[in-house]
């Protein structure tokens, strides 16, 4: 996008997009603002939808060993879940801790975009405990057991494994014990099912094992250590 093109309306991503974009100026992002100024007041007062809430989350990407900045970008994300959601932002802890009180419940499909959305959250923001009850929800799936579990702890998909990245949410050895009991009851369930062959579930096992290891040491240190040797070596 090298320029902003005309724009017969306008929701919440069209305009993230536009201010985020790399290829505009500084002076045709103000330029954007001024001429939809009115529409993007309005925009910003009105409620988003859940999936322009998941897209948003996309484009706003925490800063590792930036907890100030990244304080202020949860602020934001509170106010963004809670009208996705449509409840006050004081509440969005609460309505998180009722869904994992529920152990996850789904009556509608309209409760399953709920926690979707909030999982999108809690991922980025949430206690450790609320993070782990989140995995168990996900891989609780034992038809898509092993997808959801690689692309779970894939450091290049954020969410989980960009939660402890950052030193603000360091991986303590319980947490870390925690999570290796989910995966290890997830498999073993989808072995006893039929989903998965016991060779599958001892591979994913191991390696779910050394990647939560890899996630738990990926510290600033470890990370300073990594660079010193590539520019020594």
């Amino acid at each position: 996008m090298d320029r902003v093109n005309a724009i017969s309306s306008l929701d919440s991503v069209r305009i993230h997009q536009v201010l985020a974009s790399a290829s505009l100026t500084d002076g045709q992002k103000v330029e954007f603002i001024k001429k939809n100024s009115s529409q993007i007041k309005s925009v910003l007062e009105s409620e988003i939808t859940k999936d322009e809430f998941k897209m948003l989350m996309e484009y706003r990407p925490l800063i590792r060993f930036r907890p100030l900045k990244n304080s202020f970008t949860k602020q934001g994300d509170v106010e963004l879940l809670a009208q996705a959601l449509n409840i006050n932002k004081k509440d969005v802890r609460k309505y998180i801790n009722s869904i994992i009180g529920s152990n996850f419940e789904i009556h509608n499909r309209q409760e399953k975009d709920n926690i979707e959305s909030s999982k999108t959250y809690v991922y980025r923001h949430g206690t450790k405990e609320q993070v782990v009850a989140y995995l168990e929800y996900e891989l609780s799936d034992v038809k898509n057991v092993l997808q959801c579990l690689y692309k779970t702890l894939d450091e290049n998909t954020g969410g989980f494994a960009g939660y402890f990245n950052r030193p603000i949410h360091r991986m303590d050895n319980r947490t870390m014990r925690k999570i290796y009991n989910v995966v290890d009851k997830s498999l073993t369930k989808a072995a006893n099912e039929g989903r998965i062959t016991s060779k599958q579930q001892q591979d994913a096992a191991e390696w779910a094992l050394v990647r939560i290891y890899q996630i738990q040491n990926n510290s600033r240190f470890i990370r300073a250590c990594d660079a010193y040797r590539e520019i020594t070596d």
